[in-house]
């Protein structure tokens, strides 16, 4: 069956230079061992949980959660049908908070909307900020998010998760003032629902796919990079 379908890249790639959050430790990939002076290459890596394409389990904001760490998670806790939003079509400002209302509305001309169980994908066509090395700060200081109530639907509609192709996924952010992120903070992962970050290829993606990604199983993980695909009928 699974020879019918495209699998589509959700991930960036893990590489020296690229955006993090400001206050996390620095990405290092280093060839430390040669086929010239070794035998054999192996690099060494130093990098945070929260590396390019991630999770965020409860952990990692939630201080009387940290038993719900990355490790703990089902294996299957990134499996499961998703809804791609093109929140662009509502807002591109960086600090813009979009609402409940405008989000029914987008369902509106989607026919469409997150039912429980689903995973959310939020494209805010934020992918094209991403850049390597002195211009990569842009794309971690500034990002479109989501008001409160907007937060508050996806948590009353008991879906499995939400992710976006932002740093942050629900709050907003403008030159590296962030607003409340009610999802990390109050309705998400409060509630076991994930956190997505950084995807990349969303606008290749229909409304409606199978989403699969698998976290590395850190112990004590406040979350985890992961290799997200996207599952979609092929076309041809």
């Amino acid at each position: 069956m699974l020879r019918t379908f495209d699998f589509i890249d959700l991930s960036h790639t893990i590489e020296n230079g690229i955006p993090k959050c400001l206050p996390h430790p620095q990405i290092i990939i280093d060839p430390t061992i040669t086929h010239d002076h070794d035998g054999y290459y192996c690099q060494t890596l130093v990098m945070g949980e929260h590396t390019a394409s991630h999770v965020d389990a409860p952990a990692h904001m939630i201080p009387s959660m940290m038993d719900s760490t990355i490790d703990t998670c089902p294996v299957d806790a990134l499996f499961g049908l998703a809804i791609k939003y093109d929140m662009w079509k509502i807002s591109q400002e960086a600090g813009a908070q979009i609402t409940e209302g405008q989000i029914l509305s987008l369902e509106e001309q989607m026919g469409d909307g997150a039912r429980q169980g689903d995973i959310v994908l939020m494209n805010f066509n934020w992918e094209r900020h991403w850049r390597t090395g002195r211009d990569r700060k842009y794309f971690a200081m500034n990002e479109p998010g989501l008001a409160e109530d907007a937060v508050a639907l996806f948590a009353k509609r008991g879906v499995k998760a939400v992710g976006s192709d932002t740093i942050a996924c629900d709050i907003p952010i403008k030159d590296g003032v962030e607003l409340e992120g009610f999802g990390h903070r109050t309705y998400w992962l409060p509630n076991g629902i994930l956190i997505i970050e950084m995807l990349k290829n969303l606008p290749a993606l229909p409304t409606r796919c199978y989403f699969m990604a698998l976290p590395l199983k850190l112990k004590r993980g406040s979350g985890s990079p992961i290799r997200p695909v996207a599952i979609v009928p092929r076309t041809s």
